[in-house]
């Protein structure tokens, strides 16, 4: 057989397994879209049964086609955009208890005007009027990239609003189950006239929470709604009571008119709307849209633990804020991602847009059908589904919360349910975003704004010194004190230092003179601050202490100096542009107003008299060096030059720089006479690691390879002698860093 003849054998086998592939993931997503299509649906009628209560009983068949249109809308769009392949999406319980306040109060506004005139048309227009700026709000998020926003959200404060939204969920169910308001005030009245009601659906609510919190099956709910309504027929029969007894007495969702489910409202009937009430709920809608901002992006997080799959946060809101514009268009409500649906579809098999599709289809079929579709549905099934969710969401967070919280946080979720209880959601809302800037503010102030702090003792600049210089700082370089700075210095963080600064400069420890702190780690200072930097200004001065800055970022600097904490010519407080500098400065003050000190100046040609026991042994080491002369500003050597020699100072001055595209932007040390430079290249044969420049004119002597081993050849003792003087000068070296490294860990 050829092998384009085997080829075409084998093709229609690859086909045919394809087929069946598909076919065998056609299958799960068509179960996971029976599922939770119907329970989609089932939502949407209890929650339009939430919304569209007492002052609008008459037109819920209306309710229940928004939000029916919505589920299809939201659904097919978010199905398609979305970067969670089986997601579910529809309206959802917590902003639907926003639009049950939103409905109460626009009723309310309107019949106060007019008694007689009709809110629906207002309240049509409110809704989609939020979808669109909600939409809006999840796009422009989205195209922003602010997902991540949902990081900084305070638990304690998302509790807060979870709460809030079960209680009114409970609330809200008592008014499905009775069909009448059930506001605090009212309650006692409600159960004294539809206990048994009311009574019904919370048992039945409690029973779906200890059902479905001991067992996992996503078949689980569905067949418990089917098996309630199946129950309650039964009772029905069995007491020899008819559907029209039911229907009467309130038991049953309907009757309903005979007309369509939508659209709700006709061309006509928008010239009813009363713009002044519908502009007075814009508080309502920017509830709504805060709080569906929140649950769309902890749904998505959600979704991600649940199935340990990556989601694309910015994108999801741009799929939903897409989904919610065009929804507007047929006055649908705010509908996005729900968790427990898409987690169920991913665990089912049914990784493919069709679930979403397929479940969408289902509200669409329900919608066509109409009113009698509906009619004869349960009112206690359905508030027990109400009353459960609402059950569901303060089990989490106030009785799990209770175990997993500290009590301040657990006293936040607490206090913004309360609110949400007696005040309503909005108010609510303000109170939780008042919280979480709290929150923030505490939190963030008890993380340390200095970095290190660290005595001048301890921590010096990068100037080599001679031994007198070196031991007038070991005995008065105490007077130096630095507190090395990080984070984001606003009023909290900017107190704190205060009090550690007024602390050190009233301590017994010593007197300081210096105050050094470095701002390199600091990434921003807020205008609340420069109260607290005025205030250590004036404690510095009244102590007779210089405030040194280092490293001021340019828009710190223009904060301090409007806020006139530094000023020009200023003897209390200056900048310095790194930290080194202000060490050097500190230092050579600290040095020129101490006593003279009894030790001479280094000399190079002393030091290696003390190295080769007299001046003969020292001439004959010369004698090996080459004598060099450089200007200031002259480059030694560059970072990355090859070169075998080392360098003696006798006199001037040379500064290591430590250079990064060519700009010299670190010093590492700067050496004077009796300085060794360059020893790493002669003994290691290494490239430069810094730039060596001439701060001042200098006079030197070089020692090249060749010399050193002429050296070693001819004079063995005096190389030997050489090797000990240049291992002295390192372990010098050594001992002058650690002791930087010490404070740290101290």
């Amino acid at each position: 057989m050829t092998q384009q003849e085997a080829g075409d054998v084998a093709e229609p086998a690859r086909e045919e397994r394809a087929g069946k592939a598909k076919q065998f993931k056609l299958v799960p997503a068509l179960l996971a879209a029976a599922v939770s299509g119907t329970l989609v649906v089932t939502f949407d009628i209890s929650l339009a049964a939430l919304v569209f209560t007492h002052d609008f009983a008459d037109r819920l068949s209306k309710g229940i086609g928004i939000f029916l249109i919505s589920s299809v809308v939201v659904g097919v769009i978010v199905a398609l955009l979305s970067s969670f392949r089986p997601v579910i999406a529809a309206p959802q319980e917590d902003a639907a208890v926003i639009f049950a306040s939103m409905a109460s109060a626009i009723a309310a506004g309107v019949h106060k005007v007019d008694p007689n005139a009709d809110a629906f048309p207002t309240v049509i227009v409110a809704i989609a009027l939020t979808s669109v700026v909600a939409g809006g709000f999840f796009l422009l998020l989205g195209l922003l990239r602010l997902g991540v926003l949902v990081r900084f959200i305070p638990y304690p404060v998302a509790g807060g609003f979870l709460a809030g939204a079960g209680w009114l969920l409970v609330q809200g169910s008592l008014a499905v189950m009775s069909g009448k308001p059930a506001t605090l005030e009212k309650l006692p009245d409600l159960f004294s006239s539809s206990l048994d009601k009311c009574l019904t659906g919370l048992l039945f609510g409690l029973l779906l929470v200890a059902l479905l919190r001991r067992y996992t099956n996503f078949l689980l709910l569905p067949i418990l709604l089917l098996g309630s309504i199946g129950v309650f027929f039964l009772i029905l029969y069995l007491s020899d009571s008819s559907v029209t007894t039911a229907l009467s007495e309130g038991w049953l969702l309907g009757p309903f008119p005979r007309d369509a489910l939508w659209p709700p409202v006709q061309p006509s009937d928008l010239q009813q709307v009363n713009w002044p009430v519908l502009f007075d709920s814009g508080g309502n809608m920017v509830a709504v849209t805060v709080m569906a901002a929140i649950t769309v992006l902890l749904s998505a997080s959600g979704v991600e633990l649940a199935t340990e799959q990556e989601i694309d946060l910015d994108r999801e809101l741009r799929a939903t804020g897409i989904a919610n514009i065009a929804g507007s268009m047929f006055g649908c409500v705010v509908g996005y991602m729900s968790m427990p649906e898409s987690s169920m579809n991913f665990k089912t098999g049914a990784n493919t847009r069709l679930a979403g599709l397929f479940a969408a289809s289902i509200s669409a079929i329900v919608l066509v059908l109409g009113a009698d579709a509906i009619s004869y549905y349960p009112r206690p099934v359905l508030g027990g589904l109400i009353a459960y969710l609402g059950f569901h969401f303060l089990i989490n967070t106030l009785y799990e919360g209770y175990f997993r919280l500290r009590r301040t946080e657990y006293l936040v979720v607490v206090v913004i349910l309360l609110v949400v209880a007696v005040w309503g959601f909005l108010l609510g809302v303000a109170v939780g975003l008042g919280v979480s800037l709290i929150l923030f503010a505490l939190s963030y102030s008890r993380i340390e704004v200095i970095r290190n702090a660290i005595s001048g003792v301890h921590l010096r600049s990068n100037v080599a010194r001679s031994d007198g210089e070196e031991m007038t700082l070991m005995e008065r370089a105490k007077q130096l004190y630095i507190l090395q700075l990080q984070g984001y210095v606003f009023f909290g963080t900017a107190y704190n230092l205060l009090a550690s600064a007024q602390q050190r400069m009233q301590s017994t420890e010593g007197e300081i003179r210096y105050l050094l702190l470095d701002f390199r780690h600091v990434n921003g200072l807020d205008s609340s601050a420069i109260a607290s930097f005025l205030r250590l200004r004036r404690l510095a001065k009244a102590n007779g202490v210089r405030l040194i800055l280092t490293e001021v970022p340019a828009d710190i600097r223009n904060h301090l100096e409007r806020g006139e904490v530094v000023l020009e010519n200023d003897d209390v407080c200056r900048i310095y542009p790194d930290l080194d500098r202000g060490l050097e400065a500190c230092e050579n003050e600290i040095i020129q107003e101490a006593p003279p000190s009894m030790l001479p100046p280094p000399m190079l040609f002393y030091d290696l008299q003390d190295v080769f026991n007299g001046r003969p042994e020292m001439l004959r080491f010369l004698g090996y060096l080459e004598r060099v002369e450089i200007p200031s500003g002259f480059d030694l050597f560059r970072q990355g030059d090859v070169s075998k020699d080392l360098y003696l100072i006798e006199s001037g001055e040379l500064t290591a720089w430590l250079e990064i595209d060519g700009q010299k932007i670190k010093r590492l040390r700067t050496m004077g006479p009796g300085s060794v430079v360059g020893e790493s290249g002669l003994y290691m044969g290494e490239k430069r690691s810094a730039t060596v420049t001439a701060s001042r004119q200098a006079t030197l002597y070089r020692l090249s390879e060749d010399a050193l081993r002429r050296l070693t050849a001819e004079a063995p003792e005096l190389a030997a002698a050489f090797h000990h003087f240049v291992v002295t000068l390192l372990a010098r070296r050594i001992v002058h860093s650690t002791g930087p490294v010490k404070s740290l860990f101290n």
